[in-house]
Formats: structure tokens, C-alpha cells, sequence
């Protein structure tokens, strides 16, 4: 008997846990599988058409935040995910190194694209408008609730006790064009402001291709405003969108050519030689 205690003892557990295990099959049945289905996925984001003559799709909104403060209430605060995020990030990364900044931004797009008042632009969910930042008398961050135009030296001339900083703007052009989840495509912004920031960070010795791909994006328009009291961003078309997504028309010789960062880079020189584009938008 001793023997068989064991076997017995094995038997009558199984016998148990089968029990258990049909009693709650019965409680609780399996679901049917039509309730298995997969979760509903978000629509894909499309620019469709050029930034002066297109529509949007599938956009997400541009939030304030700490960080991020929107300039217009007027539902313009939508783009490509590609762009909202890489404002957001920029908007965090020099918040954490400068005490006190906050980054103001303009007009995005409206949710669905389309013309926008003020604008020959900003139609199709990749542009936005992005304000200078200053410092005070102390060298602190300062936050203008208005874009404000910079002069030859500097200096703001809506309040002559703000100046443009060197090292944030630099940081945030820095941070536009080595952002992971974005292309940059150009960057508009006054000849004398690209240059000053060029100069900077050729001084504190930037990497060189960094050096060369801000360069290559930041460029005063030859119509319309110069943008000297705030930069106008504009990434490139998404990846797999080349049917749809249609980059604004420019002369083949100033067009930005985005395979020219992986060829030889020109001298130090030629890094701040002048290079202009049209613009096919205000602002």
C-alpha cells in the first residue's frame, strides 16, 4: 500500500485539476473570435501637393507646453508628425540647457491644409514659422510674446534691451538639423542672421557636417520677406509620398540636393558663402 500512495495520490490530483479546469471553462467561455480583431490603427499622415498649393491628411496638433508657447490662436497648429515632433524635441532639448527658455512658434498649417491667410505658404503640413530667442541685460533667457526683427548687430529693434543669442539660436538650427525623426529641407531665414550663426558655430567648432547642412538649408528668400524677426522651418516630403508630396519648384542650381551631405565637403570658406532660394511663401 505504501507503494501505490504515491500513484494514487498523482491520479486523484489530476483528476482534481481537470475538474477545476472544466468548471471554469463553463463560468467563463473563450471569446468568439470576431472579438479578437485587431485594434483600429491611426490614418497615415499625408502632405499632399507643394507647400503653396496643397492639403493635409492624417496631421496632429502642435501642444503648448512649458517648453513651447503657440504666438497665433487661430487653429494653424497642425502638420506631418515629422514636424510637430521635431518642434517638440527642440523645444525640450534647449529648455534642459538654457535656464528659463521657451521656444514661440507661429503658424503650422491648418488641420487639413489648404490656403492660409497671411500665407503663399504653409499648405501642406511641413512649414512653421519659429521666433528668435533673446537674452536680456543679464544675459538671461527672455521670452517676446512677438516676433521681433533683429538689426545688423544684434539687437532687437521692437525692444533695444533684447539680443539675439548666438548660442540658442544655434542650438535650436543644431537641433533641426540633426534631428532623428526629420529632414530638414531649408531653413528661410535673413542673409545677415545665417551668416552670424555660421560664423558662431564655425568658431566654437562645430562638427563639420553639421557645419555644411546647416548651410546648405538656412537661406535668405529672393521674394518676399526676408525673415529677419524669425525662422521659417520646412521639412522634406515622407519617405514613400513621392507620388503625392510635391517639393515647391526652385532653380536646379539653388536647390538644396539632400545626397550632398554624403559628398566631399567643401573648404571652411565656402560653408558661409551666400546661397539664396525663392521662397514661394510670405512667411
Amino acid at each position: 500500500m505504501r507503494r501505490r500512495l504515491p500513484t494514487l495520490v498523482l491520479v486523484a490530483s489530476v483528476t482534481v485539476t481537470a475538474g477545476s479546469a472544466a468548471r471554469e471553462s463553463a463560468i467563463a467561455p473563450a471569446p468568439k473570435r470576431e472579438s479578437l480583431g485587431r485594434r483600429p490603427v491611426a490614418p497615415i499622415a499625408r502632405s499632399i501637393g507643394s507647400p503653396t498649393a496643397g492639403k493635409l491628411e492624417g496631421a496632429v496638433g502642435l501642444e503648448p507646453s512649458r517648453e513651447l508657447r503657440l504666438r497665433f490662436g487661430n487653429g494653424a497648429h497642425y502638420g506631418l508628425p515629422a514636424l510637430v515632433g521635431m518642434l517638440e524635441r527642440s523645444a525640450k532639448r534647449l529648455a534642459s540647457r538654457f535656464a528659463g527658455l521657451t521656444l514661440h512658434v507661429g503658424d503650422l498649417s491648418r488641420r487639413e491644409g489648404g490656403e492660409l491667410p497671411g500665407h503663399r505658404s504653409h499648405e501642406s503640413g511641413r512649414d512653421a514659422d519659429v521666433g528668435f530667442l533673446f537674452v536680456g541685460p543679464g544675459g538671461e533667457s527672455v521670452s517676446p510674446g512677438e516676433f521681433m526683427t533683429v538689426d545688423a548687430r544684434g539687437v532687437a529693434l521692437e525692444n533695444r534691451s533684447y539680443r539675439f543669442d548666438d548660442a540658442r539660436n544655434w542650438a535650436l538650427i543644431e537641433s533641426w538639423v540633426t534631428d532623428p525623426g526629420a529632414r530638414v529641407e531649408h531653413i528661410f531665414v535673413a542673409d545677415r542672421v545665417r551668416l552670424r550663426l555660421l560664423s558662431y558655430a564655425r568658431q566654437k567648432g562645430t562638427y563639420l557636417p553639421v557645419l555644411h547642412r546647416a548651410a546648405m538649408a538656412m537661406k535668405q528668400p529672393s521674394a518676399g520677406q526676408v525673415h529677419d524677426d524669425h525662422f521659417h522651418v520646412r521639412i522634406a516630403c515622407p519617405a514613400g509620398q513621392a507620388r503625392t508630396c510635391v517639393t515647391a519648384p526652385s532653380p536646379p542650381e539653388l536647390a538644396v540636393q539632400p545626397a550632398s551631405i554624403r559628398r566631399v565637403f567643401p573648404s571652411s570658406r565656402a560653408l558661409v558663402k551666400h546661397k539664396k532660394e525663392r521662397e514661394t511663401g510670405r512667411r
